[in-house]
């Protein structure tokens, strides 16, 4: 079975749920991979190969700040007239990798390719739904007749969070289809990375620390909580600081005991978590955050960490022994005290860390990339 994928994101720009799945996928399966464009990163419209897998950009329509291009798309004729063109160009790629189109399964998650791909003679389109992509912040109000139809028009789909797979079903007007496959961690490497070192001493003074992208869905204010709380701990901030949240950021830094750090490579990811004490996943509530099912709260988890979350999401609440979901700024701070006292308990903390490791080796990408495949071949079959 050859694979098209229609991907919202770069092949080269994250390790994420897509590049977890695509790499443990059927070894006698050929994959293409449609990258959108991107402002300021490598655009190759020709085919190429990555490893095993074919990738080219294609220009899909999307959400776009130049005023002209986002008027051009806010009038439906507009994207209508991408869409045709890009639909050109997928047909080009797919003959130009040697696939069949009927002989093709169709993956899509990028919900602005809907429209393209719906119109590919494949066995069958898959939407694997990974966010809630029209609540984005800044996201034209078309991008949810996007979504909506991405729910419609696949022959099936799968959700990461609960949230999503609510969503989706009631858009669908019922289960039918519909399969929740959630988010993960390469528990094997993590596990290796930590037999190898061993399990650390708790960092003294006390080390809370968030690893990921700082962006608007950030809560700045939870975080300054418990900086000013407890001066005598370290609060560590390690990812890129997106667009809109900067003066956020240098406000939250002026901080004495607060530290802003860029992205490590993923390799050092369990590295640098055994210098945490906890780790925090302070979100904001909200459209987009309600669906998320965080890859971050797994490494911790893998890396055997305690974790405090703000209650964003239900994907949160699922595991309270070692996950702490506070609603307040007061409980978030109560939270990161539990489990800081906790670290001086030798024995708590070692069977601590037994229970985060034994939950995060459930959702290792290998048995959620499994249940993928082996959903995309009940398709293939039918």
């Amino acid at each position: 079975m050859n694979i098209v994928w229609f991907s919202e994101i770069k092949w080269d720009y994250l390790k994420t749920r897509k590049q977890q799945i695509i790499s443990r996928k059927p070894s006698d399966s050929k994959l293409l991979f449609l990258e959108p464009f991107v402002k300021g990163r490598a655009n190759n419209y020709r085919l190429r190969k990555e490893g095993d897998i074919f990738c080219a950009t294609v220009p899909f329509v999307k959400a776009v700040p130049s005023p002209p291009l986002r008027w051009f798309l806010d009038w439906e004729g507009g994207r209508k007239i991408v869409d045709r063109y890009a639909r050109y160009r997928v047909s080009k790629l797919i003959r130009a990798a040697g696939f069949v189109p009927a002989d093709s399964a169709l993956i899509l998650s990028n919900v602005y390719a809907i429209h393209v791909a719906r119109r590919i003679p494949g066995k069958f389109l898959l939407y694997d739904c990974n966010d809630a992509h029209n609540a984005f912040p800044g996201m034209p109000d078309w991008t949810t007749d996007y979504f909506r139809a991405s729910c419609r028009y696949a022959d099936a789909v799968n959700a990461s969070a609960r949230a999503l797979y609510d969503d989706i079903v009631e858009i669908r007007g019922g289960e039918a289809g519909c399969e929740l496959i959630g988010n993960g961690v390469e528990y094997g490497y993590f596990e290796r990375v930590r037999e190898s070192l061993g399990w650390p001493d708790p960092p003294n003074p006390p080390r809370v620390g968030y690893l990921g992208a700082i962006a608007p869905w950030f809560n700045f204010g939870f975080v300054d909580k418990v900086a000013r709380a407890h001066p005598d701990w370290e609060v560590a901030l390690v990812g890129p600081v997106m667009l809109g949240v900067e003066g956020q950021v240098e406000r939250l830094t002026e901080l004495p005991n607060v530290s802003l750090s860029p992205p490590v490579a993923y390799q050092d990811v369990p590295a640098l978590l055994r210098t945490f004490t906890v780790g925090l996943i302070p979100f904001r509530y909200d459209a987009l955050t309600r669906g998320v099912n965080p890859n971050k709260m797994y490494e911790y988890l893998a890396m055997g960490l305690p974790v405090v979350a703000s209650r964003f999401s239900s994907e949160v609440q699922r595991y309270p022994d070692v996950v702490a979901a506070p609603e307040s700024d007061d409980q978030f701070v109560r939270a990161c005290e539990a489990f800081v006292a906790l670290a001086r308990d030798p024995g708590a903390l070692l069977s601590h860390r037994k229970n985060a490791c034994k939950i995060a080796a459930g959702h290792d990408w290998g048995v959620i990339a499994r249940k993928f495949w082996e959903r995309a071949a009940t398709l293939a079959a039918r």
